[in-house]
């Protein structure tokens, strides 16, 4: 693989120009001086979660934990109101793991390597990298989807390019502080899922635009079936952590049925709080379907507080019954 010098040239330079221009100073791990645990904390939230939605939780989380040692010693039933709403409840586990290990083992410094970074709980490569390059200064890039939808459509034309990272890396001469974020906010803003070719200033030499994505195929997309759900029951598939799986039956394997005026997700979290004095993380439907001539649909729920009654089964006791 080999780049002319003036086109890695033309491309941190419209980039710079852009983030200059329209990039989000504005977002609050953007500050200037900011500490390796401040970033982790946004980086971990930021996690398949919409900027907008991480915002607002992470400022209220740093005022109830503002170092790693609040963190450490925090409950779990502690932790969990700063938490809850943001999904993905094991990233959030591994946050509580992450932080007694940084506390006990690295004396509450988060390490300054990515090799060691990479041995806390929650932390691969991307968010080494980001830890190592915006609270330390260091010369990575932390390529996250954005990073390679950008760098793989405009060197390569297209975001599932096989992409030499360290070549690239050796060539880039911005500060990589200033180009992951200048990166981030470019995917976010202009080099989408689907792109807005006609408004980048990249689009003269990006191979992408010129090969208007050709290269770039897109993947189906699942289809919903038509018709009226509202009248539809709700199966829950009811777990921990996708480890041990609750029976609504004593003496096999069974989902939980729900009748149609709890087919929500508020419906349903308030139908197990109100029983069984159980919290719960409820997914999106992932099924839709006709089922025995009834209309139903199909929901994945986590236990998140409370002490559960149910039977419970092993995951590999129960593959093969729609889980």
């Amino acid at each position: 693989m080999s780049i002319r010098k003036e086109k890695i040239i033309f491309f941190e330079r419209h980039l710079m120009d852009f983030f200059q221009k329209a990039g989000r100073s504005e977002l609050p791990w953007r500050k200037k001086h900011i500490s390796a645990y401040e970033v982790w904390v946004s980086e971990i939230m930021l996690q398949q979660t919409q900027v907008s939605r991480v915002v607002g939780y992470y400022e209220r989380f740093l005022e109830r934990f503002p170092t790693v040692e609040s963190l450490a010693q925090a409950t779990w039933e502690e932790f969990l109101p700063c938490y809850q709403g943001l999904g993905y409840y094991a990233r959030g586990r591994n946050m509580l793991r992450a932080a007694r290990m940084i506390v006990d083992q690295y004396d509450g410094r988060f390490p300054r390597d990515t090799e060691t970074l990479r041995k806390i709980p929650g932390v691969g490569p991307y968010t080494a990298a980001a830890i190592m390059s915006f609270a330390y200064g260091g010369k990575h890039l932390a390529w996250d989807t954005n990073l390679r939808r950008v760098i793989g459509r405009f060197f390569f034309g297209s975001r599932t390019a096989m992409i030499d990272e360290a070549y690239l890396e050796e060539r880039f001469t911005v500060a990589r502080k200033k180009m992951n974020a200048a990166l981030m906010d470019f995917g976010s803003a202009l080099c989408t899922a689907r792109p807005k070719c006609t408004a980048c200033p990249l689009r003269l030499r990006c191979i992408y635009a010129r090969e208007k994505g050709r290269h770039e195929a897109g993947k189906a997309q699942k289809r919903t079936p038509k018709g009226d759900w509202s009248s539809a029951e709700a199966v829950i598939i009811l777990h921990d952590r996708h480890c041990i799986y609750y029976s609504s039956l004593q003496t096999k394997y069974a989902p939980f049925v729900l009748p149609a005026t709890y087919n929500t997700r508020a419906g349903i979290k308030a139908y197990f709080e109100k029983r069984y004095g159980l919290s719960l993380a409820v997914r999106p439907p992932h099924e839709r379907r006709i089922d025995r001539g009834h209309p139903r649909i199909f929901v994945r729920a986590q236990i998140l507080l409370g002490s559960p009654v149910f039977r419970a089964f092993p995951s590999e006791n129960i593959r093969g019954r729609g889980v």
